[in-house]
């Protein structure tokens, strides 16, 4: 009879010591060694049985010290009685220093009713700093070569810019029509050199005074958004799309001079603090914002008329005609 029970408790502890080794969580992220500000990409991979009753947690603005800048909605796929749950995160961290994405858990509930955790496993993020020279003196930035507009200018020019864009469109409908009735059709999309618009964009942002109204990180997301339109019209990649220093790797290909690099990249990490890690900006800051793009745009703009090839025009016509209000 003893012998019996004790045969009896070992397979009820392999039973449970199996049956805990089922529920697995796994943690990774796209890099270990970031620069401040960029994006992380964290994955979270949960297994278990579909007979085993599991709560995953919720997760609000951070994990850990890490913000949480966007994440995707839980995905659950199951096969052959194992269920799979995936989700996936972007964070980031405004610090530079060595830190770890902190595990969390997972709880279920075994056969007899218990309640186990399992955790995740932790990673370590290096967050690099941006290096300075702290030999070379310190440059402001170009002062634009222009006089500053008045308000009746910038009405006026707005105006003669939407006259000709309407006058354009006017030509283009009844050349469409004419084709129509002659049996052909020719896409004809007019197109406005990326710096200009740029430029118009950036003179209807400045009339707005939204941070002016306390609306300051819909300011930079608006001011950044121009300046990284422009990127993708002028140089052909989506910098919309892409962190800050996946806009820099791209634009060190088109051999800027260094001052114009080290200017964007402080327009762009200077935004970023304000939009994603609630840095607010005094006064002055803001009132430099406008400047500063405008000033990228004249250094960076073609010599002579817009360089746009044909895939570019066919991809981006309709953004390169919409003016944001």
């Amino acid at each position: 009879m003893m012998r019996l029970l004790q045969s009896f408790s070992v397979v009820l502890f392999v039973v449970m010591f199996t049956f805990s080794q089922d529920v697995t969580v796994n943690a990774s992220v796209d890099s270990q060694s970031v620069s401040i500000g960029d994006w992380i990409h964290y994955s979270v991979n949960v297994k278990y049985p579909s007979s085993t009753p599991i709560g995953f947690p919720t997760f609000k603005d951070t994990i850990g010290v890490f913000e949480i800048v966007q994440q995707d909605s839980l995905l659950k796929t199951e096969l052959n009685g194992e269920v799979e749950l995936k989700k996936n995160f972007i964070i980031a961290k405004y610090d530079a220093g060595n830190y770890n994405v902190q595990p969390f858990a997972v709880q279920y509930k075994d056969i007899g009713g218990k309640i186990h955790s399992v955790f995740s496993n932790p990673i370590p993020i290096e967050i690099r700093g941006v290096a300075v020279d702290t030999s070379l003196a310190i440059k402001d930035i170009k002062p634009q070569l222009t006089v500053p507009m008045s308000a009746e200018e910038i009405a006026l020019y707005i105006s003669v810019v939407l006259a000709l864009v309407g006058a354009g469109y006017g030509i283009y409908y009844y050349i469409q029509q004419k084709k129509k009735k002659a049996g052909l059709i020719v896409d004809v999309k007019p197109i406005i050199p990326p710096h200009l618009l740029a430029l118009i964009q950036l003179e209807e942002l400045e009339a707005k005074r939204l941070w002016q109204s306390g609306e300051i990180k819909a300011f930079y997301s608006e001011a950044t958004e121009i300046v990284r339109r422009y990127f993708e019209l002028r140089y052909g990649f989506i910098a919309l799309e892409m962190t800050t220093g996946e806009v820099m790797e791209q634009l060190e290909k088109f051999k800027l001079e260094k001052n114009n690099i080290s200017s964007i990249h402080q327009f762009l990490s200077s935004a970023d603090l304000v939009k994603f890690a609630k840095y607010q900006p005094i006064a002055s800051e803001n009132d430099q914002v406008i400047g500063q793009a405008r000033s990228i745009i004249e250094q960076t703009k073609p010599d002579s008329g817009p360089k746009i090839s044909e895939n570019n025009i066919e991809n981006k016509t309709t953004n390169s005609v919409n003016i944001v209000s």
